[in-house]
Formats: C-alpha cells, sequence, structure tokens
C-alpha cells in the first residue's frame, strides 16, 4: 500500500513544471534502484475514460503536475495518469533491461505506454496488469507491478502508466537493473517465508489445542491465524501468485476480506482470553458491537459499495479495539487473571508497529517502505505473544484444577471417604473404632496389604493400579455385614472393622474369603490383573487397650504374615505372636 498525492496538493503545484522537474530522470544500475519521484508529473482522470492518444495531446500534457510533497497523502478511489521521462546515464547500457518497479500490489489496473521516442512513436506494446488480472500478465513475474523495458541509445525517452485503484496514491516508483531487482528481493521472500512458517505453526497449535480441550478460544485463535495469513499474504501479493494465479477474483476477495475477518477473529480471542463476560461485563458488550459493526462493513464492502470505507474502519477497528481491550485487561489483571498481562503486551506492540502505517494511509506522514514490513513484523509478533498468553491460561487453569482437586480432597477426608474408593479414610476409621472403645464394645481390626500392587502399577499404568483398589473395596464390602467398616489407609493398605467379638475360626474363614475374593482376576482395558493379600488381626480389647495399640498390634501381625513361606496362611492373629 502506498500514498498519494492530495488534489489540493496537486492543484497548488499548477499546471507548469516547476524548474527541473520536468527534466529526464538520469537512469544507471544502482544498489537499491534508482527513486524516481522527483520526476513523475501526475494528474486525476475523474472520468476514468481518458485513452493514451487523448493523454499525449497537448491539451492533457499540460495538466501533468509535480507535487510538493508527493509521497503524503490520504488514500482515495480514483485514476490517475503518470509521466516519466528517461534517459541513459550511460550509452553503453543501451543493452541492459531495465525494470520500471511500481510499489503496489493491491491496484486493480496498472497499464504501462512506451517508452516514446521524440517522434512520438511506442519501442513497445502496451502492457496491462493488475489484481484484475491473471499472474500470466506481470511482465517481470514480481509482486509488485512491474515493466520491463529498453531505451535504444542515450536520447530522452517518455513513459505513461495509469493507475486505477480504490487506494491509488502517488506510489514511489525506482527503474532498476532488472538482475539487481531480482537479487535483492531475495531476503524479502525469505522475511515473508518465515512469517508464513510462523503463522502456520501457531494455526497448527491452535488446531491440537482445539482438538484436545475443545474450547471455543482455540477456534478463535486458529481463525485469527488463518485470517492473518491470508491478509499478509494478499498485502505481499502472493495470493494471487499461488492459489489464484489464474482467478483474479478470488484474489482480490480475499484481500478484501482477510483483514476484516482478522480484525473480527482477534476481538473474539482477546474477548475469550481475557473472560469480558465474567470479568468486565460492559467493555464485553463494546466488543461485541464492535464485531457486528465489522461484520455489516465486511457485506456493505464486499457489495462494492465503498471498500476504501471498509479499509478504514479496519483500521480504526485496531486502534479502539485495542484500547477498549487493554482496558479489560487492566480489569482482568485486578482480579488477578495473569495472562491478560501478556496480551496488553501483544497488543501494545501490535499498536506501536501498525500505527506507522495506518497514519500514513491517512495522510498524516509521508509513507516510506519499511512500514509494510513492520506491520508483518508486528502482526506475526502479536500472534506470538497471544499463544503465549494462551499457555499463561493454560497453566492457570491447571493450578486453579490442582488447588480445587486438593480442596476436594480436604473436604472428602473432613467427611471420612476416601476419594478414589469410597471406602472409609482414616479419619472415618478412627472416628468408629475410638467410639467402640470409649463404648467398651469389643470388635477386632484387620490391616490388609495388597501383594504385587506396585508390579501392576508399574507395569500398566496408575489407571489400572486404581481399577485395582476399587475392585479390592468392592470385593471386601462383599463379605463384610452392614456394620462393619471398610477403609483404605493409604496407598494399597486397607482396614476393616469387625464389630462384636467373633470366634478365631470366623476371624480365620473370613480371611481366606477376603483374600481368595481379592485373588480373582481383574480384567482391565484388555489385560487381567492380578494381586493377592495379607492380613494382620488384632482384637479389642485382648490386643491393645486403644486404637494406635491395635493397630500397632495388627501391622505387626501382617508383616509377619508377608514373611510365611509358600503355602502358609495368608493371615495372622497378633495374639498368637505374642504366644
Amino acid at each position: 500500500m502506498f500514498l498519494l498525492a492530495s488534489a489540493q496538493q496537486v492543484q497548488a503545484a499548477g499546471a507548469a513544471p516547476e524548474a527541473g522537474r520536468d527534466a529526464p530522470a538520469r537512469i544507471a544500475a544502482q544498489a537499491g534502484g534508482l527513486l524516481v519521484v522527483p520526476h513523475m508529473g501526475m494528474f486525476e482522470d475523474p472520468g476514468r475514460a481518458l485513452t493514451i492518444e487523448q493523454v499525449r495531446t497537448p491539451e492533457h500534457e499540460a495538466r501533468f503536475a509535480y507535487p510538493d510533497d508527493p509521497l503524503k497523502g490520504a488514500e482515495s478511489d480514483r485514476v490517475l495518469w503518470f509521466r516519466l521521462r528517461l534517459q541513459l546515464a550511460d550509452p553503453a547500457d543501451a543493452l541492459r533491461e531495465w525494470l520500471l518497479l511500481v510499489p503496489t500490489v493491491s491496484t486493480h489496473e496498472l497499464r504501462f505506454y512506451g517508452p516514446y521516442d521524440s517522434a512520438g512513436r511506442a519501442l513497445a506494446e502496451p502492457v496491462v496488469t493488475g489484481m484484475r488480472h491473471p499472474w500470466a500478465t506481470r511482465p517481470a513475474d514480481s509482486e509488485q507491478m512491474a515493466w520491463r523495458f529498453r531505451l535504444p541509445d542515450d536520447g530522452v525517452y517518455t513513459v505513461y502508466f495509469r493507475v486505477e485503484s480504490t487506494f491509488a496514491r502517488f506510489y514511489a516508483a525506482r527503474v532498476w537493473d532488472v538482475a539487481d531487482y531480482l537479487q535483492a528481493t531475495q531476503d524479502k521472500r525469505m522475511y515473508d517465508g518465515v512469517c508464513y512458517g510462523l503463522l502456520m505453526g501457531l494455526a497448527v497449535f491452535s488446531a491440537m489445542m482445539l482438538l484436545v480441550f475443545r474450547e471455543g478460544i482455540y477456534a478463535w485463535y486458529l481463525a485469527s491465524c488463518i485470517a492473518a495469513l491470508l491478509a499478509l499474504a494478499g498485502f505481499n501479493g502472493h495470493t494471487l501468485r499461488y492459489p489464484f494465479a489464474h482467478w483474479p477474483a478470488a484474489a482480490g476477495f480475499f484481500y478484501s476480506v482477510a483483514p476484516p475477518l482478522w480484525a473480527i477473529t482477534k476481538l473474539m480471542f482477546g474477548r475469550s482470553l481475557l473472560r469480558l463476560a465474567d470479568y468486565a461485563p460492559r467493555v464485553d458488550k463494546v466488543v461485541l458491537a464492535l464485531v457486528a459493526a465489522l461484520a455489516v462493513a465486511t457485506v456493505y464492502g464486499l457489495l462494492g459499495a465503498h471498500p476504501l470505507w471498509l479499509f478504514r474502519l479496519v483500521q480504526a477497528s485496531v486502534v479502539v479495539s485495542t484500547v477498549v481491550l487493554t482496558v479489560g485487561a487492566v480489569m482482568a489483571m485486578r482480579r488477578r487473571y495473569w495472562p491478560a498481562l501478556l496480551y496488553c503486551a501483544g497488543v501494545t506492540i501490535l499498536l506501536l508497529g501498525i500505527c506507522a502505517i495506518i497514519v500514513a494511509s491517512w495522510g498524516w506522514v509521508a509513507w516510506t517502505p519499511w512500514q509494510m514490513d513492520m506491520t508483518q513484523t508486528v502482526l506475526v509478533a502479536e500472534s506470538v505473544v497471544f499463544a503465549a498468553a494462551m499457555a499463561s491460561r493454560v497453566r492457570l487453569l491447571r493450578r486453579s484444577e490442582q488447588a480445587l482437586t486438593v480442596r476436594t480432597q480436604e473436604l472428602v477426608e473432613a467427611l471420612g471417604t476416601d476419594a478414589l474408593t469410597g471406602a472409609a479414610n482414616r479419619a472415618g476409621l478412627n472416628q468408629q473404632g475410638e467410639a467402640a472403645v470409649r463404648a467398651g464394645q469389643p470388635f477386632a481390626l484387620m490391616l490388609l496389604d495388597l501383594d504385587g500392587f506396585k508390579g501392576v502399577n508399574d507395569t500398566y499404568g496408575h489407571a489400572a493400579g486404581d481399577a485395582v483398589l476399587v475392585s479390592i473395596v468392592r470385593r471386601l464390602r462383599a463379605q463384610l455385614r452392614a456394620g462393619d467398616l471398610v477403609a483404605r489407609l493409604g496407598g494399597d493398605e486397607f482396614a476393616v472393622l469387625i464389630m462384636g467379638a467373633p470366634s478365631r475360626e470366623m476371624m480365620a474363614a473370613m480371611s481366606r474369603r477376603m483374600a481368595a475374593s481379592a485373588a480373582e482376576p481383574l480384567v482391565f482395558e484388555g489385560r487381567t490383573l492380578r494381586v493377592d493379600m495379607s492380613l494382620g488381626i488384632a482384637r479389642y480389647p485382648a490386643d491393645g487397650r486403644s486404637l494406635t495399640e491395635l493397630l500397632r498390634a495388627a501391622d505387626s501381625a501382617m508383616y509377619a504374615c508377608k514373611r510365611r513361606t509358600p503355602g502358609a496362611e495368608c493371615f495372622a492373629f497378633a495374639s498368637e505372636l505374642q504366644g
């Protein structure tokens, strides 16, 4: 995008060229090309109907004027005619091929005429190219509008070109040696490739996040990356060169629609990331109003009515939305929502970088070539910072989830229940056991430890281990009466409280049934899992006068059982160890 001289500037310049401005540009090969703007005369064709024959008549030749500040002015929908006189600085360059580069990719149509010699004869056929024409019409295979020509001698030759564009301005044309230009564009193409690669990588990243988490924020970020990629490809002329080389209407469509789509998706992403509906409801309504206005303007612009208004609205929305979303981000940060800090950094980077081209397009400052590259850089940088903000959000959500899990565990433990298995926990065992001790009620305490459980965890994972623990509790309950208690003390250690004073034979039989039930295979995700059980038994009041003493006695019996020889019983009584 490039700047044009305002009509007031042209009128102020007058019809007669200033001294020296109508002199020919002496062209020679040089690094960066030869800027010929000071030698370019121009006038506007309000009727859009003038032909080259009419333009070359004395009446219209006299209309060519030289603005005082040609690279400063607002964009406008118009047709401009330019005239440039050229002369070789060195006659030895007569065999050299030159390139007149008009640095624009958004021009609807650009027609090159000449060069004309002093007798008024054209040395080449006219060339017509632009956004409305297929890529094959580009004579120099360049994204920007360029025209190849030769000058046969060191005489003065005149070139004309007609520009029709919604964004017509005074173009910073340069004359290049063809080989020098092709070499000079390699860095730019590599830079564009890096930017496109980053955006495509971020798009893939967001697509994977969307598939995993299925949250709208990742959909909006994915859409913003795709829209940014299309917008940059359009601004760089690559949509016409690559995907739509034979379909210029499609390239023009994406050139017009990609910037507002990027603005809309960026707004919706910011709204989701900052959780404006929760933290700043009024700001959220303003953002939705901006989105609605952009959507209406996009449709209106695509219908062909005032497309320049759409472009200006997109530019204004970038500035306004940055301010609005920054306010929302500050409100979110006050609620200690730290991803908003990174979001602020991202929009600030974009605003600082894009303001250069916005104020240039509004005619406040002169256009310079680095402004478009700066816009491209900050747009990609903003997307990278937004990805970091999403990562910060995921980390924050993970911490919140971990805190919630800990709090849930605390609440469950306060209720005396193990969260995984639904059995009582240590607090529940203590509560019922100590109540029985205080009441002087006899009971038996069994401590159970699973043999082979660590191997299940190590081989098949913790999910398989959890399935075993849940199954063990269910099988133990099947062996007990309604008043008895199953508790998980931690890891693969359980306790069973048997109320009353069952005989040794009854306890032994119950222990065998429990061990046999635990040893039954468990099928989990197509795998067969097996564990065994060791039991230690203590009875109140014979083996201890408190619950603590009973737990110690039952623990000793259980570990004595673990040291048993093959074929021995799977249980041991604390009283028999003492004996």
